[in-house]
């Protein structure tokens, strides 16, 4: 089963050394070229680690970059038009390939990313869900998801109290 994904969960889940995590969940990973620049290059030229650990994934091809058409993208634009919102290209894109490649599941921690592939009818899932995935299929150990999760917080990642609250009980039920 393949996932398309925007930046937000490859340099999450690069920046705790887990991104193998997501190769288990998901052989194939797709992503468009906004996403490979703003994860890939962009970091590498700011001498980030985790871009690093992206390209060795794009290296290895589970990992791939695909180019998305525009009638895909015009359809992400007219719902962003719909809601009001305005998502950057790494997004747009992201959800246009998922739709153009027929991949149901699309990775984001964007809100508004999650609920435009909603509408779009694809199935948005954000670094909590390969968190928790990733400890019911075996992969992940529920400390290692935890001190994973703590880590992202460290580094800036934002959730409310109430979601974090909400993850650590799903996790004690698995």
């Amino acid at each position: 089963m393949a996932a398309s994904s925007d930046a937000g969960p490859l340099i999450w889940l690069a920046k705790c050394d887990i991104l193998h995590l997501l190769r288990k969940l998901y052989p194939q990973v797709l992503i468009p070229e906004a996403v490979h620049e703003e994860a890939v290059s962009r970091g590498l030229e700011k001498g980030f680690e985790d871009a690093k650990i992206i390209e060795k994934a794009l290296e290895e091809e589970w990992i791939r970059v695909h180019t998305t058409s525009t009638q895909f993208t015009d359809k992400v634009e007219a719902v962003e038009k719909r809601l009001d919102i305005e998502l950057g290209s790494g997004e747009r894109e992201a959800i246009a390939l998922a739709l153009e490649k027929k991949i149901p599941t699309f990775l984001t921690n964007d809100e508004d990313a999650y609920q435009t592939g909603k509408i779009l009818g694809l199935e948005p899932k954000g670094v909590l869900f390969l968190l928790l995935k990733g400890v019911k299929e075996g992969h992940h150990n529920k400390e290692k998801a935890k001190e994973s999760l703590r880590e992202m917080l460290e580094e800036g990642f934002w959730l409310s109290p109430t979601i974090i609250h909400k993850f650590h009980e799903a996790l004690a039920r698995l």
